[in-house]
């Protein structure tokens, strides 16, 4: 049962290529939050430093994330391309 309210038809498997884009679209949304959150800590007071050490830090996370999410989709297309190239 869809509890969700969204009108999508159930799917057994869920598309790599999409689920990729959508992990790096997040990663992006994560590294627009931190930057806001390093340039806070620029302001110079203890509490906005230690903000802004952890933002610092999670950006190696997030880079980490938007390279394992790219070669997901770099894989998901060239499988594309094998099928169609088998159909061919």
């Amino acid at each position: 049962m869809n509890v969700s309210g969204v009108n999508k038809p159930p799917q057994a498997v869920a598309d790599p290529a999409a689920t990729a884009a959508d992990g790096i679209r997040e990663q992006v949304d994560r590294l627009q939050r931190n930057v806001a959150e390093v340039a806070r800590g620029e302001r110079g007071d203890e509490a906005s430093a230690g903000n802004r050490d952890q933002a610092l830090v999670e950006q190696q996370e997030i880079v980490r994330a938007v390279r394992a999410n790219a070669r997901s989709l770099e894989t998901a297309n060239e499988v594309v391309g094998t099928i169609l190239d088998i159909k061919v």
